[in-house]
């Protein structure tokens, strides 16, 4: 990760510690793996994602005993799989090779969280948004297919819903277990040219929290 990743979430970490002062705040980290997936032209279906990574801040504002405004500020990699058959000039198949096309983004849910009563159970919604740091393909990709697919866009929009659990630890400590959807609403580019049509976002993730008690 590059200096402006650390550094942002760095940011992100110290303003969540300074709100913590105060006793209607919890603040903490989260981890976490995800699986995406996209949707809006014909071939969407053909796409074939592998599961990526999150990591980052996390904190809450209480605004009643069971209900809290949370928000996340997490470093977020999805990887999509790629591969080409190679073939000679009888047009029989010589070789396959595997690649993976990588997305980097900060990833900032906003969420209304509502924990039930005194069970240990909590639902949470709200908008997320995610600003794309880097997109790049590993090992060096053969082919430039920048002139047939449209401008992948920087920025990706939409709303999150979220069920999990809370594990006491201590009186100050306790884990979290989600499993949250980011459903994009917005065009984030990447299209063919020849399909039409756009692509939207979707992500499954299952995050592990762990409320600092600070």
């Amino acid at each position: 990760m590059n200096k402006s990743k650390l550094l942002i979430l760095a940011i992100g970490f110290f303003f969540s510690m300074n709100l913590s002062a105060q006793n209607n705040f919890k603040i903490g980290i989260n981890a976490g793996i995800n699986y995406p997936d996209i949707r809006g032209h014909e071939y969407a279906k053909y796409n074939n994602f592998k599961v990526g990574y999150l990591f980052g801040v996390t904190f809450d504002y209480f605004l009643k005993e069971n209900l809290s405004l949370k928000a996340n500020i997490n470093y977020e990699r999805k990887i999509k799989k790629l591969q080409l058959t190679y073939f000679n000039y009888d047009a029989e198949e010589t070789g396959k090779e595997d690649f993976s096309e990588i997305y980097e983004y900060i990833n900032i849910p906003i969420l209304l969280k509502y924990e039930f009563g005194k069970s240990k159970f909590f639902a949470n919604g709200g908008p997320f948004f995610n600003y794309l740091l880097n997109n790049k393909i590993e090992p060096d990709y053969p082919n430039d297919d920048s002139d047939v697919v449209t401008e992948q866009k920087k920025i990706d929009f939409g709303l999150s819903i979220g069920i999990g659990t809370n594990i006491s630890l201590n009186e100050k400590n306790d884990l979290t277990i989600e499993i949250r959807d980011d459903f994009g609403i917005i065009d984030t580019g990447g299209v063919p040219k020849h399909v039409g049509g756009t692509v939207k976002t979707n992500a499954i993730k299952l995050i592990l929290g762990w409320n600092l008690g600070i």
